[in-house]
This record gives structure tokens, sequence and C-alpha cells, in this order.
């Protein structure tokens, strides 16, 4: 994946990403310790310096909220660590240790980037959605998983995990899992959470939409899992055949995915409003800084008259 800015491979001036007091500017993408759990980074005092610092690297924006997308090896990015903390820990007592196991390897490989979304004037992070490109070499938490026999896995060879979907991937690294979605229980409730929820999404999507990949991987709570595909008309599928069932502390997780360039075909040919939404953030700017690394993202779209998209409709009775 091209290294973010903030990113240790990014070689920006340092007084445009760290906090300046005075002579003195500390530069908050390099990592005093390759352990991107650790507590130094978990610190409401860093979390408030690396939103400020985010902040002034993009131009100082003056939404409320921004959303940023932050490798996996930039210490910044343990905002979104702090949200899956919250929200796991109290969900699923998932600690630092449990979650630095699922998800350590996967970012010391650069695989891994966090679209956090943070509060500009509360100094807080908001929400926090975890992608990580599949390699060869490593694969992903969710594709490990569907092939790992015993706890936490459902023990399919790879070729059942192709013949149960239909990936457009046509190698690895055309897959990016989405293993965790949270949004902090400060940002819970009526329209502050909704509107975290959805600039998740449309982040997600664009910064997909512009990528090299193709298809999306991941795993969703039962209830999650029904909210998503309701704000997302239907975004993900279900491995055919394949049940939920127990995985890391949740009760009913079902694997899922989705071809991502197939899906904003779909959405422009029958939910232009959901569309407007995931793909312009409609309805989102004026609240919402979208910090993309690149600029914002380019694509080619597919034409919905000459690719099937047949998988959208019907819908199955299980949604």
């Amino acid at each position: 994946m091209e290294p973010t800015p903030g990113s240790s491979d990014d070689n920006t001036a340092g007084d445009t990403v760290g906090i300046t007091d005075d002579d003195v500017v500390i530069d908050l993408r390099a990592p005093s310790t390759t352990d991107m759990w650790a507590a130094e980074y978990l610190t409401p005092e860093f979390l408030s310096d690396a939103i400020d610092s985010l902040r002034h690297e993009h131009g100082d924006p003056p939404q409320r909220f921004g959303v940023y997308f932050i490798d996996g090896l930039d210490p910044r990015s343990s905002l979104g660590r702090a949200v899956e903390l919250e929200r796991f820990g109290e969900s699923y007592a998932n600690d630092v240790s449990l979650m630095r196991e699922l998800y350590g390897d996967f970012e010391q490989i650069g695989a891994t980037e966090m679209i956090c979304v943070v509060d500009h004037e509360e100094h807080l992070p908001a929400g926090v959605i975890r992608t990580v490109r599949n390699t060869a070499s490593h694969g992903c938490r969710i594709l490990n998983d569907l092939q790992k026999r015993g706890e936490n896995g459902w023990g399919l060879t790879w070729e059942e995990i192709l013949q149960r979907s239909d990936f457009a991937a046509e190698r690895p690294e055309d897959i990016t899992d989405i293993p965790t979605v949270a949004v902090s229980r400060k940002y819970q409730g009526a329209r502050q959470a909704d509107g975290v929820s959805k600039a998740l999404y449309a982040g997600l999507l664009q910064r997909a939409l512009g990528s090299d990949a193709n298809t999306w991987v991941c795993s969703l709570e039962r209830v999650p899992y029904i909210l998503v595909q309701a704000v997302g008309r239907d975004v993900m599928n279900e491995f055919d055949g394949v049940e939920g069932q127990a995985y890391y502390g949740a009760e009913d997780t079902v694997p899922l995915w989705a071809n991502f360039r197939e899906y904003e075909a779909y959405l422009r040919r029958d939910h232009p409003d959901a569309h407007d939404l995931l793909v312009k953030s409609a309805g989102l700017l004026d609240q919402y800084f979208f910090g993309f690394p690149d600029g914002e993202p380019t694509w080619e779209p597919l034409d919905p008259e000459v690719i099937d998209l047949r998988m959208y409709e019907p819908v199955p009775e299980s949604r």
C-alpha cells in the first residue's frame, strides 16, 4: 500500500505534522517504540496532541470532525486503537494483549490503515474502521480464521472459501479485510453516532475505490451486521452455507464479503441517495473534513449495464 502522510515513509517537514512550542517541534510520526499498542500512545495527552497534529497537517480545517487515514505504523493511529479498546474491551473483554496478538503482525508488515474520525473541538477520538490489506505471505484476520480449525475458526479450505463466494479479486492483494468498526461511547446515540458511522462508511468506500483492490472481507456480529446492511443497502454478502458462530467474545459473528466496485455501480443505479452519501459525502461535509492522503480518490466506475449485479437482487430473507 502507498505510504500515507504521517507514516514513517513520508518525508514531509516535521513542523507540518508536529506540535510546536516555541523552538521545539515534536514529530508525532516518529515512534519511540515499535509496539503500536504501548501505553504511551494511549494517554489522553498523546491522543489530544495527535488530533492537533493531524488537523495542522491538513491545513487546519474548520469542521468540528475530521476523518483521517493513518498508516498503522504511525503512532497517531492509536486514535483508532483507543476506540477499539474502549468498545471491544467493554463488549467482549478484548484487552491490549489480545488485540496486539490479533492485529500486531499485520501492523508490523505495513498492511494496516486506520480510518479515524476525531472531534477537533473536544480533542477526542470518535470512531474507527481498521483495514488490513491481504497478502500472500500473511493473509488477513478473517481469511486466516476461516481456514483455522478449532476455537475462533471455521475450518474451511481456501477452495471452499472461493466456492462459497464470488470474489472479484484475482490475487491476494486485491482483498482488503475490515476487521474492526467501532464508535466511541461518547458519540453513540441519536445524531452523533449516526453521523460518525456514516462518515466512517463514506471514508471506507471512497478510499477503497481509489485503491487497486476489488474485494472486501470482514466479520460482523449479528446485530451490527443488520445495522450495516440497513445503512449500506445490503453491501455485504454471506459465504454460502457458512454459519455465524462465537468469535473472540462475540456470540454470533458472521463472515462476509463484498466486491465494492460492483457495489458502487449498484448504488449508482438503484440507490442514488445512498450513493451520494457514501461516494460523494453528501450531507456530511459541513461537519466532517475528509483528509484523504493523496487528495480526493479517483477511479474508473463500472457500467452497471454490462456487469452482473444479480447478487443484490433479491435480498436474501436472512437479512
